[in-house]
């Protein structure tokens, strides 16, 4: 529970954030049950430090903040689901994820107890989280490596799939498969990465996952490998959503940018698979932004690495994709 002289700054400012208010409702679903809804965000300052982000959150079960085996893992999730890319667009060095862990009234006044979770920005683009003061709360591996990609040879030359399994389905959807990969092709080549993400979807199962009960595919088309966990990079993507009679849509023969609507989506940008999780992520770009860094991050068109919208992995992509014809 550190940096607790923010604490009484954090909280003068609480209730005055544009659009918290009414935010009861927007709870961030998250592994194994768990939800969460945002408080508020700030920008704090330490005397001889880069300015840092700090984002507060409440658990729809406060008592798991006290579990040590758990909290780890929620507060990467919130990060990398709602606080990273703000943090990157926005130029920060530093982000702080806190969790609500106590609140009581002394006098007339809320005192609130929060756990905290530093996360600092890399020089090569790879976020890591800090260890913190106590003990239990350890630094994550700088060595850490994503799972080696298997190898898809498409018409146009070869695809890597970094992940190909179940995600966190958005509204109306009642099973979502995900689809994340990354080729030689640069992001800014629209119409060939578009082209890849076509020939992917030409090679995947439908029968299959129409039996598996995938209503929804959400395919990522990324312009380089995986740095290191939370690593925000340039993509394309594709979604996909099955139609009423159970038939899956015809995909045009250039991506539905310009007034894309269901069931075929695409987009360059970053898109938020629930209210809540939009809300939250909105309000935390409205933080003022602070320069950090000299690198141009202006026009990123984001994406997030190992992606915390994961939920099943399959064990191959082959599971899902038919052999080459």
């Amino acid at each position: 529970m550190g940096w607790r002289r923010w604490v009484a700054a954090v909280f003068v400012a609480v209730f005055s954030l544009n659009g918290v208010a009414g935010a009861a409702e927007n709870w961030i679903e998250l592994r194994d049950g768990v939800k969460a809804r945002f408080l508020t965000a700030l920008k704090s300052t330490d005397p001889g430090q880069p300015k840092a982000l700090m984002v507060m959150f409440v658990l729809s079960n406060p008592a798991l903040v006290a579990d040590q085996s758990k909290v780890i893992e929620i507060a990467d999730q919130l990060f990398g689901r709602v606080v990273l890319v703000a943090a990157e667009e926005k130029e920060y060095a530093r982000a702080i994820v806190n969790l609500l862990k106590s609140e009581k009234k002394v006098g007339a006044e809320t005192v609130q107890v929060f756990e905290d979770f530093m996360y600092v920005r890399g020089g090569n683009g790879v976020w890591l989280r800090q260890a913190g003061l106590e003990p239990w709360k350890v630094a994550q591996d700088p060595n850490w490596m994503p799972p080696q990609p298997e190898t898809v040879q498409l018409s146009t030359g070869p695809v890597y799939v970094d992940y190909i399994g179940e995600v966190f389905a958005p509204a109306g959807v009642t099973k979502a498969l995900g689809v994340e990969l990354h080729s030689a092709t640069a992001v800014t080549n629209i119409p060939a990465k578009y082209t890849e993400i076509k020939e992917v979807w030409s090679r995947l199962d439908h029968a299959k996952l129409a039996q598996a009960g995938f209503d929804f595919v959400h395919i990522e088309n990324y312009g380089e490998p995986l740095r290191g966990k939370f690593h925000v990079r340039k993509r394309v993507y594709l979604d996909i959503r099955r139609q009423p009679d159970g038939t899956w849509p015809v995909l045009p023969d250039t991506a539905p940018f310009k007034d894309g609507k269901e069931p075929l989506v695409a987009g360059v940008g970053l898109q938020f698979e629930d209210d809540a999780t939009r809300f939250a992520a909105r309000a935390v770009s409205s933080i003022v932004p602070v320069s950090n860094r000299s690198d141009n991050v202006a026009g990123v068109t984001q994406g997030i690495a190992v992606s915390s919208r994961r939920l099943l992995t399959a064990p191959s992509a082959m599971e899902f994709l038919t052999p080459k014809q």
